[in-house]
């Protein structure tokens, strides 16, 4: 792959972020809800309905991207979050809400893991994966100002009802594909190609779990980033929803979460500053700061909590880039996407508990 090449792949992976993130019915899915009629506890449930389906085909995913092709797995993320608009906004009822959210957790299973996979090995066919690390914070900002202009359009969302949300979100998915279709695939998935099914499968089975039993580190990695992502995750959900409460006008609701999501491009730009310091370290500094977010939002001042959850996204972003570069810098390329996907698994696991228990608490 020439350097232009290089260039080329890495900024249809941005497009591809930016358009992921960008969907307006996604980012607001909270509000969407409570204007239909739901309850916290509905939306908690749902959040749970969307982390159990992620702890089921989370590897699975992985495994699928690293014996079929990352790009496939790409691609299939798509179609998949054009199935949940599909089903959130044409079919009525609570049940097909949980639907909708199935498939769109397997939107992310499909993503998860596959981008980075393709990222890093199409540097590293190049001897360039020390540009990683600038690749990965860049990825995380366009996130950032993706996900931040979809949610200062959450007002827009419910302006313009569920269904159209949800026709716009299908569009943009559908753009996302195409785009998609131009991604080269990694040498390492088509040097595969001549062997069986079977040997594929049975090669990336077996060559993950020897990695993780000789690396208990990478253990300890995948929980500390889990435990920061689940709070900040959690506490810019439900602040959609009760912000509002304390008095602020409908119209800036949009701009407030907006603001929060921007502390994740400063973790960004910060997770290139401290290359130096240990994981270990990271971790107090980051998760002392989430502790304070998620405290922050019992003050019922609007100003405090929307500082609190632009912190929490600081410490999220900064822990999770340096998470995901000392993960990749340690996984065999044969089962990247796969191992990279346990860091998702692992978070799942953790929102299943987390999820419920936050809907109860925020709706106290």
């Amino acid at each position: 792959m020439s350097k232009t090449n290089i260039k080329r792949q890495l900024g249809l992976l941005y497009i591809s972020n930016f358009l992921f993130n960008i969907h307006i019915a996604g980012a607001a899915w909270v509000l969407l809800l409570v204007s239909d009629g739901y309850s916290l506890i509905q939306v908690g449930f749902a959040e749970t309905v969307f982390h159990i389906v992620s702890l089921m085909a989370e590897i699975p995913s992985g495994m699928f991207a690293d014996v079929f092709g990352r790009k496939k797995s790409l691609l299939l993320s798509c179609i998949m979050s054009m199935f949940s608009a599909l089903v959130r906004g044409f079919v009525p009822g609570f049940a097909a809400v949980c639907v909708s959210v199935g498939f769109s957790a397997l939107s992310y299973n499909f993503i998860s893991g596959s981008d980075s996979a393709i990222a890093y090995d199409s540097l590293s066919e190049e001897g360039q994966q020390n540009k990683y690390d600038r690749f990965v914070s860049t990825q995380t900002m366009i996130y950032r100002i993706s996900n931040g202009l979809a949610t200062l359009c959450a007002g827009l969302a419910v302006m313009m009802g569920n269904r159209n949300a949800q026709i716009l979100s299908l569009g943009i998915s559908a753009v996302n594909f195409i785009a998609l279709l131009f991604l080269k695939e990694n040498m390492v998935i088509l040097k595969k190609t001549g062997d069986s099914l079977g040997k594929r499968i049975s090669d990336v089975y077996k060559g993950s779990l020897s990695f993780l039993k000789g690396n208990k580190k990478v253990a300890g990695l995948i929980f500390r980033n889990a435990l920061v992502g689940g709070i900040d995750v959690l506490l810019l959900f439900f602040l959609q929803a009760k912000l509002p409460m304390t008095g602020i006008p409908d119209w800036t609701l949009g701009p407030l979460l907006f603001i929060m999501s921007m502390g994740g491009i400063l973790g960004a730009l910060a997770s290139r500053r401290v290359k130096k310091t240990t994981l270990g370290r990271l971790f107090i500094f980051c998760i002392s700061l989430a502790l304070i977010g998620l405290v922050s939002e019992f003050t019922g001042i609007w100003y405090v909590m929307t500082l609190g959850g632009f912190l929490t996204a600081f410490a999220d972003d900064l822990i999770q880039i340096r998470s995901d570069i000392a993960l990749n810098q340690m996984v065999p390329a044969e089962q990247r996407a796969t191992l990279m996907s346990v860091n998702s698994f692992c978070f799942s696991v953790l929102m299943i508990f987390m999820s419920p228990l936050a809907g109860f608490i925020f709706s106290l």
